[in-house]
This record gives C-alpha cells, structure tokens and sequence, in this order.
C-alpha cells in the first residue's frame, strides 16, 4: 500500500522550503537513542541464544535456522493443478505421489525405469524384475517413515519434508526401529540439507531433492522414449518447482 504525507486541511502548507543542515560528524537528532535501543535488543538476542545453543551445537543450528529460511522465500504464480489447489506443499500428498511414481505397476507409464534410476542414484544395485513392495506413512512405536521402499532384499526409508520442520530424534528413531532391515536412509527435502535430528546416525543418511527426483524423472523419459501420463507430467512439474 503506498503512503501519502498530506497536509491537515486544519493547517495550511507552508510554501517556504524547508532546509536542515548538520556539519560532518553530527548525529542526526533520535538516531542516537535508536541506535541504543538496538544495541540492547541485539545484547539480548544474544543473551538468549548463548543461553539456550549450546556452544558445539551453534553452527549446526544456524545452518538449520537459514535452511529454514531459504525454504520459505517467498514464490508466486503456481503452474500446476496442485498448486491451484493449494496442495503443492502438502507433505502427505506429495508423498503419496511419489510413491505412486515410483511403483512399476502404477498408472504413470513410466514402468520400473524411475525406481530404477533412484536406486541408481543411491548406489544401490538394480535387479530386473524383483518384486517391489511400496507403502506410506508405515508405522512402528511411535514413529512413522513416510515411504518404505522394498525392493527384493532391499529396503530403503524415505523421510520427505517439504516445510516441516523434524520431531524430536526423528531421524535416529527411524533408524532404530528399520535397523533389522539394514535399510538405506533417504533424507528428501527441498534444499537438500541432512537431518538434524541424526545424532547417532549421521553417517547413514542420504539427502535427495525434490528436483532431484524430477530430473530423475525427466531424465528416464527421455532416454527411454516414454510417453508418462498426464497425471505424472503434473506431478513432475509439481516437485520439480519446489
């Protein structure tokens, strides 16, 4: 909203121009006091953070604070039917969607070639024709992965954020409770950045993007010559902007 200074109509506008001069090195009047007030809201800013952040733990955390801050920069003018529908960055529903992408029986018409392309991506070997089981928001205790993968003797958890930010320990206790599958871990977010909830398991996490996964998809397509479903071109164009 643009701001007018107008004159009170109660009080006529002077037509004499109206000059301030401050020779070098004055202060402008307030801008003292201002800077002040700044400087003990900062000292107390700091205050908390040293209170609160525990020393070894400060570049972590504000590498995930400016994480955060990147994923949420603002964006305009949605071009898919999900954005218009407002569920371009519902964590459910994208997650959903990926596991019916990524089934070879699904609809999509993209058959097994991007499964195949994303164990690719994990280092992971590819068994033609191994029977491939798919499920969402599987659950165990009190934690649930948002998609498990199991292809032949292979099983890889997949944690998708969109803006979420990670519950307590997530990460370790999803490795806890799969460990006796010796699963892959997939980290899949929007910036690409490691879990901060991996204390113990750090070192067994892969991070993949969204966009990742729809090169991925781009990808197998033009190689193969394939020819995806409407819904799956939507779907792609969808993560592939997040």
């Amino acid at each position: 909203m643009a701001v007018r200074n107008e004159t009170d109509p109660a009080e006529p506008a002077s037509t004499a121009p109206i000059h301030h001069s401050h020779a070098a090195g004055d202060t402008v009047p307030g801008m003292s006091s201002m800077a002040s007030r700044n400087e003990v809201r900062f000292d107390a800013l700091r205050r908390e953070w040293r209170a609160t952040t525990p020393e070894q733990d400060r570049e972590t955390e504000f590498a995930r604070l400016m994480d955060e801050w990147r994923a949420v920069e603002w964006q305009s003018g949605g071009q898919t039917l999900l954005a218009a529908l407002g569920l371009q960055f519902q964590e459910v529903a994208l997650c959903r969607g990926l596991a019916w992408l990524l089934d070879p029986g699904g609809g999509h018409r993209l058959g097994r070639h991007l499964l195949e392309a994303l164990l690719q991506r994990l280092d992971l070997p590819v068994i033609a024709e191994a029977p491939v089981e798919i499920h969402v928001e599987e659950k165990r205790a009190d934690t649930r992965a948002d998609i498990v993968l199991r292809i032949g003797q292979q099983t890889v958890v997949l944690e998708a954020k969109v803006f979420a930010g990670e519950q307590p320990r997530q990460a370790d206790r999803l490795q806890e409770y799969w460990a006796s599958e010796q699963p892959t871990l997939v980290f899949l977010t929007r910036t690409g950045h490691a879990p901060y909830t991996a204390k113990n398991s750090a070192d067994q996490w892969a991070t993949v993007t969204w966009r990742d996964i729809a090169q991925l998809a781009r990808a197998v397509t033009a190689s193969a010559d394939l020819n995806p479903s409407p819904g799956a071109r939507e779907f792609i164009e969808t993560i592939g902007s997040l």
